[in-house]
């Protein structure tokens, strides 16, 4: 049966319908958790951070490392008004790498995009095919952002204006585990080699880490109290072995000195936290492990910790 030229051009047109509605429904309906958010960020290289803001919350923890309400700065609360997006209760998840001069951010919660894009264009940006780019604090922090999903929003800060674009909602798969806890950051070995960055109480503990291929710290719960966890990917086995041995010697080490001047341990700072470190190694893994204290993290919170 031949067809009219009309019922070929309907054909064609209800085909590209089709295939539109068909990628539309992907996007919409493909779940993002930690690996696919984290998959959408130009990761190679970077240092990688992940919450799941939505157990934090769930868990108190969220409102205590937050503060009180009251304390917000008004230019925040401003923020709040105008874009009608709250992190205490609208974000469920944040995945980031930081690259550069650049970061690169998906969050996956609850927008709403008219509010966004108008709060945008107040500031002075502009918003075009769904992406919005506007001016941050200094010439060198420009703003970009656009919808990944009706619940996931890709956000960059970068010297370039369109830097989100960046983002990608590809299949790309990372190269490590992601962890399994709800708060963790990988770190490249680049990020050890000045120590002096890190809190005084932990740089003996760092100096060894620069020669690792990457190093994840995580924590989450642990029984009743959390857990801190880092995994160390070392060059070799052997180079796995003495680097566990290393944190050991400096742990013992840390506890002959508290001992020396009659002290206790306070499982409420970084002497605590410190001297009760675990560690072991399997072929080329180094893995150790803290207990935390809820006082601790209320010190944390409080910057009584530095």
């Amino acid at each position: 049966m031949r067809l009219k030229p009309w019922q070929l051009a309907g054909a064609a047109i209800l085909l590209c319908v089709a295939m539109v509605a068909a990628v539309r429904w992907v996007r919409v309906s493909r779940r993002y958790d930690a690996s696919h958010l984290l998959a959408t960020l130009p990761f190679d290289g970077a240092t990688l951070l992940y919450l799941d803001t939505g157990l934090l919350r769930a868990s108190g923890i969220l409102d205590l490392l937050a503060g009180s309400k009251a304390a917000e700065e008004s230019d925040y609360r401003k923020f709040v008004e105008q874009t009608g997006f709250d992190y205490r209760t609208d974000l469920d998840a944040v995945a980031a790498a930081f690259v550069n001069d650049s970061v690169y951010i998906t969050l996956r919660g609850r927008f709403q995009w008219k509010q966004l894009t108008g709060y945008a264009e107040a500031q002075g940006g502009e918003c075009h095919y769904s992406v919005c780019t506007m001016r941050g604090s200094s010439p060198e922090r420009n703003i970009s952002f656009f919808p990944l999903t009706n619940t996931v929003l890709a956000v960059a800060v970068s010297p370039r204006p369109r830097a989100v674009m960046d983002i990608t909602p590809d299949n790309r798969k990372l190269s490590a585990v992601v962890p399994a806890e709800p708060v963790w950051m990988s770190f490249p070995p680049s990020a050890f080699g000045n120590v002096n960055t890190f809190p005084a109480g932990t740089r003996s503990f760092i100096s060894p880490l620069a020669s690792a291929r990457r190093v994840t710290f995580a924590a989450g719960p642990k029984g009743d109290r959390l857990e801190l966890r880092v995994e160390v990917a070392c060059p070799t086995n052997a180079a796995a072995e003495e680097l566990a041995r290393q944190l050991e010697g400096t742990t013992d080490l840390l506890k002959k000195m508290i001992q020396r001047d009659h002290m206790t341990p306070n499982p409420n700072d970084l002497s605590g936290l410190l001297v009760a470190g675990i560690f072991q190694y399997k072929q080329d893994l180094v893995i150790g492990s803290w207990p935390v204290e809820r006082g601790f993290v209320e010190a944390l919170a409080a910057g009584q910790i530095q």
